[in-house]
Formats: structure tokens, C-alpha cells, sequence
């Protein structure tokens, strides 16, 4: 105990000790303070007495020009009068047109004066033009030292006609500063010497202890927790420094370990199919994923700081984020929304807890609605399907056992009811053949054969398949499509929807009704229509058309022979070819179907 306590006492004296030396230090400043003033009076006054000698020679050199009237003379003539002038005051003399051209040069040879750039906007000639003496001091970029410019305007009783200007480095002036300030600088470290000996040099390796402290908190300020404090020291401030170095990498660690923990969960915020919200406890936007802005149509700029219902005014879900917030308990439903978009959403809504009480909800919905539509299609096709395949093989057990009763001795019946056996066994293979088509262009396994195919013999090729049904129900056929139109597709799938497009306007017709083929192309596409004058479709019926099964008039279609799968398979082989489908049609007036391809 006696020696810990020893030890401190040691370390309290050395720190008093170098706090004692420290204010010594202090002594410097008001030294320094003499220092510099005495510096700067000194530069002012040199450079007054510099600026004072140089106007006297400016203006002797004025004098001696007017005097041998040497602005009469020659050019020639004045740059000699100017070098011999420069070389005995030992600066350099200029002489300038009042329009800026320079005249004469003591530093430029003869020849050069004329490409020597206009004088007339430098400030000392500007002053000097108008009857000032003008003093300036710039820094030259081709000496690389200031230049003290002196300009006096030379002039007769009322009018100046030129401007002398005189120019002196000032290289000599700042080295006798230079010598002064030393001089000086030397005087005062000697005055300072007894005092400071010591302390100085402690006082520079505090100042430097502390400025390592300083440029480290600057650091750790601005996240930089990877620098170090080394400071060989085993006092007050070397245990400081070793304490914020224990301390920056026990942060720097921290903060790696979150930085990893954050970009994981970003990525996986990020990429989640599912969308997420999450709220605060007054039902308010904290963050979403890019999901949820994809679902909603909603920026996470705009949502933020907004409540649920002003950004996505669905009261089922706001329903289920407050009874979590309220109750504090998970809720899971699933939820058909209608507004502000139609899905069907199911909705996992978990509180979020601080200190025992609800802060927020986090909200994961997965959208459900292709799943949904998926099952209801799965269950519609599974019992039209079976519907259809029902209704055949009803009838073909049925006259089956007709015939294994003894009807089958009646050669009269027996021979019919074989027909109508042979007409459902067709049915059934028409729409076996149909399923499988739909199964393989829905796959994507389609290949598509493309070549240049003429429309207009397509279409008269397949309308002579129907030649029969066309002369029974005595129908006008007319094949607008022009001879040369042509465009690459499959021909056998354009053959494929020809031949439903054109099956379903012969049977739907009316007798002596009307057929029409048309073409039209475009810039970019090629529209083929198919139209008729049967019996039309009703409105209600026409968004559904397209779909597997869907019938208008389901007894006329089955009794026609109609699979449900024609107009199915046609949209599905446009589509695979990049165009698009449609129907235009009035009930008891006729429908016209066309689609249209990418030229």
C-alpha cells in the first residue's frame, strides 16, 4: 500500500512538476509577441523607405527623360536613354504610351519591345495615367519573387504623355528582413535561455503528448477508430493514451461486428420477395423494402414520417396493425384488397417491444393473389376438364351397353348408334389433342420454325378445308388480305389459329351470312382480323373469351363440337410469335377477332 501510494505521490509531482514548467512556457508568448510586431513594424517600415527611394528615382528618371526631351527622339534613342538610366539606379525602368504600349524597356532588348504585352490595364500605370503615382506589389510568375512597381506619369504643363515605371525585386528587401528577424530572434532566445532551457523541451513533449490526444479525438470524431495513440510514457497521459486505444479498438470491433450484422440484414431486407414495413408505435412509416414499394407504388421518401392510412389507405390492414399495437400479440390473415390495389395479401403483423411496451409493428405480407388465381384456374380447368371427358364417355357407355343389350342386332340402330360413338370417340381425341397443344405452347418448350408466310394463301388454304360447312350454311367468303403481305412466323401455328379463328366464324355464322379476312400492316405490326355475322357475343362474356373452357352458349358449343380450348390455343401461339390478341363484337351482329405480330 505504501509503495501504490508512493508511486502516486511520484506521479502527482512529476504532473505538477510538468504543469509548473508548462506555465514557464508561458514566458514565450509575450517575447513572441514583441517578436512579431517588431517584425511586421519593421517589414512596413523598410518597405516604406524602399517605396519612398524608389518614387525619388522614378521621378529623377522622370525629370532626366524631359529634361533630354528624349520622348522626341527616336525609340531607338529613349531605350538607350532607359538602359543606361536602369543600369546606374540598379532597377528596371519602363517607359508606356498613355494607350499602354511600351515604349522603351531597360530589361527587354530592343527588338522585343514591340510583342511586349499592353501596360494599360496594370493598376500603378492606370493610376499613374490618371496624374497619380502609382505603388504596387505583385508576385511575378516568370521572376517567382514580388516586384514593387512604382509608376509617375510624365507629362508636360497640362497633359501626360507617358508613364514611367520602375520596378526593384524585392529578394533583397526580404533577405535583410530575413537578417533583422534573425538578429532579433537570436536576441530574444538568449534573453529567454536561462529561463527556458528546461522548460522548452518539456514543454514541447507535452504540447506534443497533447496534440496526439487532440489529432486522435479528431479521428475517433470523425469514425476512424483504426488510429492509435503512441505516446512512451508511463505517467497520467501514457495510461490516457493506453485506456483510448483499449477503448477505439474495443469500438472498432463493435462496430465491425454491427457493420456485418446491418449489410446482412440489408441484403436479405433487400432481397426479400416478401414485402416488409415497419412502423412506429403511432402507426407511422419507419422503412420498407423494395418489395412493398413494388406491391403499393409507394417511394420509402415519401412514406416516411406519414401514418399507414395516408400512405396506403387499406382500412383491413390498418385494422390488424391496430390491434397489434393495442393488444400486443402477433396477427396472421390473409386479406383480399381491393384498394389501393387488387391482391391478395397474407399479412404476419408482429409487435415490436423496448423496455416492455409496444414501440412498433413489423409488418411481412406475401402476395398470395397469383397463387390464388392459380388454384381457382388448377380447380376450374381440373372440373371442366372432367366435365368434358364426362360427358362423352357418359355417352359412350351408354350406347355401349345399348348395344351389348341387343341393339346390336338391330343392323339399322346398331350402324347409328356406332356413328354417334365414333363421333364422341372423335370429341374426345379433338380435345385430347387440344389439352396437349395448350400443355406444350403454356411450357415455353415450343420451337417456333419461322419463314416468310403469305397470309392470303394461308388463308385460302384453310377456308377450302371448310369448303363443306361454307356451301351448307351458304355462306359469302371474302379474302381481303393482299397477295403479296407476308411476314416470318411458324407456319403451321398461324396455319393452327387460321384454322380456329375461321372454325368458330363458320359455325357461329348465320346462314348466308358473311366471312371477311383482312390485313392491315403497320409501321412496326401486322393485324390480321377474322370476322363474321353470326350470332355476336355479349359484353359480359367478352373479357373472358380467351380463357381455357369458356364458352358463350355451352349446349350449341358442345353440340358443334367446340373443345372450349380453340381460342385458348390461339392467343397462347400469338403470343409465343410476340403479337397480341383481341375480339370486337355486338351481340346479335357478328364478331370480329384479330391479332396482330411484330413485323
Amino acid at each position: 500500500m505504501a509503495t501504490g501510494l508512493k508511486n502516486s505521490m511520484q506521479r502527482l509531482r512529476s504532473f505538477k512538476v510538468k504543469l509548473v514548467l508548462s506555465f514557464a512556457a508561458l514566458l514565450v508568448i509575450p517575447f513572441t509577441f514583441i517578436y512579431f510586431n517588431l517584425d511586421r513594424k519593421l517589414e512596413d517600415a523598410a518597405l516604406a523607405d524602399i517605396k519612398a527611394s524608389l518614387l525619388k528615382h522614378a521621378m529623377l528618371v522622370a525629370d532626366t527623360l524631359w529634361a533630354n526631351d528624349a520622348l522626341a527622339g527616336s525609340r531607338a534613342g529613349l531605350d538607350r536613354t532607359v538602359k543606361e538610366l536602369g543600369a546606374r539606379i540598379s532597377c528596371r525602368i519602363t517607359v508606356i504610351a498613355r494607350d499602354g504600349a511600351v515604349l522603351a524597356d531597360s530589361e527587354k532588348p530592343f527588338d522585343q519591345i514591340p510583342s511586349m504585352e499592353n501596360h494599360s490595364n496594370r493598376p500603378e500605370v492606370m493610376a499613374a495615367l490618371n496624374d497619380m503615382t502609382g505603388a504596387e506589389i505583385r508576385y511575378s510568375s516568370t521572376l517567382r519573387i514580388d516586384m514593387l512597381y512604382i509608376a509617375v506619369p510624365l507629362k508636360d504643363s497640362d497633359s501626360i504623355r507617358a508613364v514611367v515605371r520602375l520596378a526593384l525585386a524585392l529578394d533583397r528587401v526580404r533577405y535583410i528582413l530575413s537578417t533583422t528577424r534573425n538578429t532579433i530572434l537570436a536576441s530574444l532566445i538568449f534573453g529567454l535561455a536561462l529561463a527556458l532551457v528546461l522548460a522548452s523541451v518539456l514543454a514541447r513533449h507535452f504540447m506534443r503528448s497533447v496534440n496526439r490526444f487532440i489529432y486522435a479525438s479528431d479521428k475517433f470524431a470523425k469514425g476512424d477508430f483504426h488510429h492509435r495513440i503512441y505516446l512512451d510514457s508511463s505517467d497520467e497521459l501514457g495510461r490516457l493514451a493506453q485506456t483510448l486505444n483499449d477503448m477505439a479498438a474495443h469500438i472498432e470491433e463493435k462496430i465491425r461486428f454491427i457493420e456485418v450484422q446491418n449489410q446482412q440484414l440489408r441484403a436479405i431486407f433487400q432481397s426479400m420477395v416478401e414485402g416488409v414495413i415497419v412502423l412506429d408505435k403511432e402507426a407511422a412509416f419507419v422503412s420498407v423494402n423494395p418489395a412493398i414499394e413494388r406491391m403499393f407504388a409507394i417511394d420509402l421518401a415519401y412514406a416516411q414520417g406519414k401514418t399507414f392510412l395516408e400512405v396506403i389507405p387499406n382500412n383491413d390492414m390498418a385494422e390488424v396493425i391496430s390491434q397489434v399495437l393495442k393488444t400486443n400479440v402477433v396477427v396472421s390473415r390473409e386479406l383480399a384488397i381491393v384498394w389501393p390495389v387488387h391482391k391478395t395479401l397474407q399479412i404476419n403483423a408482429v409487435p415490436i417491444e423496448s423496455a416492455g411496451s409496444v414501440t412498433g409493428c413489423l409488418i411481412v405480407a406475401h402476395d398470395v393473389t397469383e397463387m390464388r388465381k392459380l388454384e381457382t384456374v388448377r380447380r376450374d380447368f381440373v372440373a371442366n376438364v372432367s366435365h368434358e371427358l364426362k360427358t362423352p364417355l357418359t355417352s359412350i357407355k351408354g350406347f355401349v351397353e345399348t348395344l351389348r343389350e341387343g341393339a346390336f342386332d338391330d343392323k339399322e340402330h346398331a350402324q347409328q348408334f356406332l356413328k354417334i360413338i365414333e363421333e364422341h370417340t372423335d370429341r374426345l381425341n379433338n380435345l385430347i389433342n387440344d389439352l396437349l397443344d395448350l400443355s406444350c405452347l403454356e411450357s415455353g418448350e415450343s420451337f417456333l420454325a419461322k419463314e416468310p408466310v403469305h397470309f392470303s394463301e394461308l388463308a385460302d388454304k384453310v377456308l377450302s378445308g371448310f369448303g363443306v360447312a361454307i356451301k351448307k350454311k351458304s355462306l359469302m367468303v371474302k379474302n381481303k388480305i393482299p397477295a403479296d403481305l407476308a411476314a416470318v412466323a411458324d407456319r403451321a401455328k398461324m396455319e393452327q389459329v387460321f384454322t380456329n379463328l375461321i372454325d368458330n366464324a363458320v359455325k357461329f355464322n348465320k346462314d348466308k351470312g358473311e366471312l371477311v379476312i383482312a390485313a392491315q400492316k403497320g409501321d412496326r405490326s401486322l393485324t390480321v382480323s377474322v370476322g363474321d355475322s353470326g350470332i355476336g357475343i355479349p359484353v359480359r362474356d367478352l373479357p373472358r373469351i380467351f380463357e381455357r373452357f369458356y364458352r358463350v352458349d355451352k349446349a350449341r358449343s358442345r353440340e358443334l363440337g367446340g373443345t372450349g380450348l380453340g381460342l385458348s390455343i390461339v392467343k397462347h401461339i400469338i403470343e409465343l410469335h410476340g403479337g397480341t390478341v383481341g375480339v370486337e363484337s355486338t351481340e346479335g351482329i357478328g364478331s370480329r377477332f384479330w391479332f396482330t405480330l411484330p413485323l
